[in-house]
């Protein structure tokens, strides 16, 4: 289950992350625009899409491996802190979002906006827990890992 749940959390974060990007290099492109500090947002959450994309990428096989009481490869900390990040950010800014729905008299368009906010913050915040559980049944592998090799050395002393 936890694979799929991968490979589905990478089909997610291409657009995700991409079109935030994607959508200010087209604005900047086409539309001419002075650059602004606040354009720099939509990039970072690119950047941050992209680091997320590269930590599902490098860790969908960790639940086969689990299973198969494999030693797991080593994932820089800074890529389970960047996935972190895109997840909260996209859960930020569906608040915002949300905020913003009902501070503006937008309320024709509430429901379209819902049908947009509601997908971000359910990848953001799937994004988070899963972030979350694999690192816990990491370390739940790394200590049954150790005690067998306790357990394998106890063993071979006594025969």
């Amino acid at each position: 289950m936890g694979h799929i749940q991968k490979i589905i959390l990478l089909v997610l974060i291409v657009p995700l992350a991409l079109f935030p990007g994607g959508l200010i290099s087209y604005f900047l492109l086409f539309e001419k625009p002075e650059f602004e500090n606040t354009m720099w947002i939509p990039i970072g959450m690119t950047a941050l899409g992209l680091c997320s994309f590269m930590f599902h990428f490098k860790t969908k096989m960790f639940y086969k491996l689990l299973k198969k009481k494999a030693d797991l490869p080593k994932i820089d900390p800074l890529f389970w802190l960047l996935d972190i990040a895109f997840g909260i950010v996209y859960i930020l800014i569906s608040f915002y979002l949300v905020y913003l729905m009902y501070i503006l008299p937008v309320r024709q368009n509430a429901f379209r906006l819902l049908l947009y906010i509601i997908p971000l913050f359910i990848a953001g915040l799937w994004t988070v827990f899963e972030a979350f559980y694999l690192h816990n049944l990491i370390q739940i592998h790394k200590f049954a890992h150790r005690h067998a090799e306790i357990d394998d050395i106890k063993g071979n002393i006594r025969d």
